[in-house]
């Protein structure tokens, strides 16, 4: 892999100048083209909103010239387009991590008190799960210090504040920590099958959520390979191992309570005490981390995680959901990506939380 990677740097600028003239020129021949003249700002990421406009809609081969682009981009400058954040060693992080910095985190624990007293008032315990940046974990690879050091520090800040809110949360950070390159993927945004595991084994060790006595089964699922969800702000999947960005494999599997003779269960009646609430890292059945949630906690777990919607925005239609005011759980489990915290439009709804708590 190391020498096809050392052969790529060689034969990707070759195979992208000498397919530039040709596309270049079939564009020059559309008429009213305004491409601007190539230079290596297109190598840079400052190419013009029109070049890349033009390039995307108007270029034959478009998708083909997109990727060699990319790739050219990521082998001879090591950037990406606008989202990603090219590290070291193949290793790509989402620009969500590299926002600006915030320095009050006031509004969130008030947030966050307000979702704690909602869930209270019918007799559920909010238990936090921070999800620390990969770019904090894997810091070596980011190979941007300032970023990662700011990402452990807001971690700090947020785990002190919630403890001194009194509001329940497991510190995840060490665990994660401790599994070095197998706490995320290299070209995902994601924790992998055994970040999620172990994240799930520290919230059964936290002691706040009181353990079940449930026996639960575990079924593999087939592995498979995937692209992580970074690859696309560089290149194409098919270019994307020539640059040394291979695909991920991942082993998912599913855990369901071993059947017993309970009437509950045979009539489906037993209800479930803990809820999960959070994003694509929860809701992806991918990572199994609601899965492994009842292994270690011997308990079954309803996943109410959504994807792409953020941590607020599950946990806003859950609170209004029938499922909540008909059959409240004991526990509620909510992940929450500690990069969203720099998220300008992260409480962009506030007023609904005070209504529901109002609502009690």
């Amino acid at each position: 892999m190391q020498t096809l990677y050392r052969m790529s740097r060689y034969i990707l600028p070759v195979v992208f100048f000498g397919y530039a003239p040709f596309a270049n020129l079939a564009y020059f021949e559309e008429p009213g083209s305004k491409l601007a003249p190539f230079d290596m700002g297109i190598l840079k990421g400052t190419v013009t909103a029109s070049f890349d406009t033009a390039y995307k809609t108007a270029m034959p081969h478009r998708d083909a010239s997109i990727g060699l682009i990319g790739a050219a981009r990521y082998v001879l400058a090591g950037e990406g387009r606008k989202g990603v954040v090219a590290g070291m060693d193949g290793w790509l992080f989402t620009a969500e991590e590299a926002r600006a910095p915030i320095t009050d985190l006031t509004q969130t624990l008030d947030q966050i008190a307000t979702v704690r007293r909602k869930l209270a008032g019918l007799g559920a315990t909010l238990v936090l799960v921070p999800v620390p940046a990969k770019m904090d974990i894997e810091a070596e690879h980011a190979n941007k210090p300032e970023l990662s050091a700011y990402m452990d520090h807001l971690y700090g800040d947020f785990i002190g504040g919630l403890q001194r809110a009194g509001i329940r949360a497991v510190d995840t950070r060490a665990t994660l920590l401790a599994l070095g390159d197998d706490a995320f993927f290299a070209t995902d945004t994601h924790w992998t099958v055994e970040g999620a595991k172990a994240v799930a084994q520290s919230v059964a060790s936290s002691g706040l959520i009181a353990l079940g006595t449930t026996d639960m089964a575990v079924k593999l699922q087939p592995s498979k390979s995937m692209a992580g969800d970074l690859v696309s702000y560089v290149t194409t999947d098919t270019l994307a191992p020539m640059i040394g960005l291979p695909p991920e494999y991942v082993a998912p599997y599913l855990v369901n309570p071993v059947a017993t003779a309970d009437l509950g269960d045979l009539f489906g009646t037993q209800a479930v005490d803990i809820v999960l609430i959070g994003t694509s890292y929860s809701a992806n059945p991918d990572w199994s981390f609601a899965e492994a949630l009842k292994l270690s906690l011997k308990s079954d777990v309803l996943n109410a995680a959504a994807q792409g919607l953020g941590p607020v925005k599950p946990m806003m239609d859950y609170l209004a959901s029938d499922t909540f005011r008909d059959a409240p759980p004991k526990v509620v489990i909510w992940e929450f990506p500690l990069r969203y915290l720099t998220d300008p439009a992260l409480w962009k709804t506030p007023v609904k939380l005070v209504e529901l708590a109002s609502a009690d």
